[in-house]
């Protein structure tokens, strides 16, 4: 196991440095059941272990699984050039941000201030507040 989590590691690492170059490279997770309606409308959905592909009539979409199987993920510049307008909103409902901080995004979308607690040292326990 370990072998195969330092493989990844430099696979994650690798891909990193290429996406720093190309930001169309990054990824943007969805969970699994995005895929879902396309499956009960007869839509073309194939895969192998890590990779798939949605292809209808007039589009198609490649995407990689996550090795649980959980969620899958599609780079910035397929969703922009292979994924119809009009499919958009479904994909966007689908949006993956368990990993994510929720604070963090609204920071970054919109250069909001947040109230998220006292700013401590990392690694210093938060302080109880008497109000909780």
């Amino acid at each position: 196991m370990a072998r195969r989590i330092g493989f990844l590691m430099s696979t994650t690492a690798t891909f990193t440095k290429k996406a720093l170059g190309d930001f169309g490279l990054a990824q943007v997770v969805f969970d699994v059941a995005v895929l879902d309606s396309y499956l009960q409308k007869g839509v073309e959905v194939k895969r192998t272990r890590t990779v798939g592909r949605i292809k209808s009539s007039s589009w198609s979409l490649d995407f990689g699984l996550a090795p649980d199987e959980k969620t899958i993920h599609v780079s910035l510049i397929n969703l922009q050039q292979n994924l119809p307008e009009s499919e958009r909103a479904h994909w966007l409902s689908h949006a993956d941000g368990s990993h994510f901080s929720e604070n963090f995004l609204k920071m970054q979308s919109s250069h909001a201030c947040i109230d998220d607690g006292d700013l401590r040292t990392w690694g210093q326990a938060e302080e109880e507040s008497l109000f909780d």
